[in-house]
């Protein structure tokens, strides 16, 4: 394919249809607000995302949301698809396939309260970087936020070499008439042959093998995307926060909440010689050195005003938390860069007890507290910041706001329920709690459509979800064989609708998504 108009980047195979908590505001504001820094919110808050994808982030977050959005996607069959999402379920939000320069020339664009771009920066040249930032100059309000994603060193140190061998090979060596697929699976092969071939480079790095098995079984559209542009610009820390200097944009935090757990993440020495640096830019790239950090995921704001400590705990205990799993279920163990760690039962399980309580009904951190009251305010805040990091737990929007946009929400998700009878691609709904996607599996989907539809018990839900997956020709998998007769399929779906209604449709209603 030519590269008149992607200027580089890989279109010939999509982008995936994932979903990234990242750019929702609410957990943008939150992660703020850990940190002690003031943030806009409002109703009529206008917000962008850059390189949107397939769109379901954006549609997810321009339902989920008050306020409007605007975003734009070069690559036209995105934009089309992100498009045509949007127009079903009657969303104002403008979505464009303008290029940043297009964008950029636009003269109809409102100032935005947030601008997000996640897992564009390092995939796009460094004079698109640039109009990135311009534009941000351009738009993003005093007191905004901007979230960005990009590839660092010193964790990519190691295995850059080898990304741009993919690169290279695609480039140099691949067939005109092969598509997307065999043109990965070729460079793949060609790299591994390499690695046998032993050269010094192979030996200089450890498990250099073992990370190129790792990503043959990656999904081929994130490996498209990932490693397979002709730009491709990994930097350090510093280098983005100089970028971005001349939108006047201060670096201030991660959207990363389990960042501030320090024992999960640096060990004694690594603590010690960090508290040793004065200089906050300094000392978040020294940490970056600690963790061997290969991806960030930043935010910065258009003129940063720190809170006092008073200002931060009211708003910290204003803030209003929801448990996304069965307290249960939730994992006993989280991992950091510092190693493996156990969640002690004595403060989790209070914690977690608290949150479902009354059905997972959304809970302020004062609640949380007092209902925990044998645990000190800070164990209870950095139990909440490790649920978040396990995807166990999300901060809420206010009771306002999840009001505003509840109708919003109900649309597109019976919008993409709908499309769950036929296709897979999108697993997540809007939830008006989070202003948020909260994962809801293609089986689930179908659950619901079920109880829409007047249909009370989990047998029933089975009959209708085997009768779409039957009539399609898919089965079943369990214990990883698949289900060969009608008979087992409606026994495992019936199984699965059971626990449904049992654990996890409690949460969906609380979610305000069933």
């Amino acid at each position: 394919m030519s590269d008149a108009w992607n200027e580089g980047y890989f279109t010939d195979e999509g982008y995936t249809y994932s979903y990234s908590r990242e750019i929702n505001p609410v957990f943008q504001r939150y992660c703020l607000l850990l940190r002690g820094f003031a943030t806009l919110e409002s109703t009529q808050a206008y917000h962008c995302e850059l390189g949107f994808g397939q769109g379901v982030s954006i549609n997810i977050h321009a339902a989920a949301n008050p306020g409007s959005w605007v975003g734009t996607d070069f690559t036209p069959s995105q934009a089309a698809h992100a498009s045509t999402l949007a127009s079903e379920w009657n969303s104002d939000a403008r979505l464009y396939d303008d290029s940043f320069e297009q964008l950029l020339a636009r003269d109809d664009l409102p100032q935005f309260d947030s601008i997000s771009l996640h897992g564009i920066w390092t995939w796009v040249s460094r004079d698109n970087q640039k109009l990135i930032v311009e534009f941000a100059r351009r738009h993003l309000k005093p007191g905004g936020m901007l979230y960005v994603s990009y590839n660092c060193f010193p964790g990519w140190s190691p295995a850059a070499p080898l990304r741009n061998l993919f690169s290279l090979h695609d480039r140099f060596a691949k067939s005109a008439s092969a598509g997307p697929d065999q043109r990965i699976d070729a460079a793949l092969q060609f790299s591994e042959a390499l690695l046998a071939a032993n050269p010094n480079y192979a030996s200089s790095v450890p498990n250099l093998d073992a990370k190129l098995q790792s990503i043959k079984g990656q999904n081929r559209q994130y490996i498209a995307h990932e490693y397979f542009n002709r730009s491709w610009d990994c930097m350090y820390f510093t280098d983005v926060v100089d970028a971005m200097a001349p939108a006047k944009l201060d670096y201030v935090t991660t959207a990363v909440p389990l960042d501030s757990v320090d024992p999960l993440n640096l060990r004694a020495d690594g603590m010690d010689f960090l508290e040793g640096i004065e200089h906050p830019i300094m000392r978040e790239q020294a940490r970056d050195y600690f963790v061997n950090q290969s991806f960030r995921r930043d935010l910065y704001v258009r003129g940063s005003t720190r809170l006092s400590s008073a200002e931060q705990r009211q708003g910290l205990f204003n803030t209003r938390f929801i448990l996304l799993q069965a307290a249960e279920s939730v994992p006993l163990h989280v991992r950091g860069p510092a190693g493996e760690a156990s969640l002690q039962s004595e403060i989790y399980g209070p914690v977690l007890q608290a949150l479902a309580a009354n059905d997972y009904a959304p809970k302020t951190l004062r609640q949380l507290a007092n209902a925990a009251s044998a645990l000190p305010y800070d164990d209870v805040l950095q139990a909440l910041n490790v649920l978040i990091g396990l995807s166990a737990v999300a901060p809420c929007q206010s009771v306002a706001a999840e009001n505003q946009v509840r109708a919003r929400c109900n649309e597109l998700n019976l919008l993409l329920c709908s499309r769950s009878l036929l296709s897979d691609k999108i697993q997540v709904l809007a939830s008006p709690v989070t202003g948020g996607g909260v994962t809801v599996s293609r089986f689930e989907q179908l659950f619901l459509i079920s109880i829409k539809q007047g249909q009370q018990h989990p047998t029933e839900w089975a009959q209708l979800a085997w009768a779409i997956l039957g009539e399609q020709g898919e089965v079943l998998v369990k214990d990883g064989k698949p289900l060969m007769t009608a008979e087992e399929n409606i026994a495992e779906f019936t199984a699965r609708a059971h626990v449904f209604a049992e654990k996890s449709l409690v949460i969906l209603k609380a979610l305000g998504i069933a």
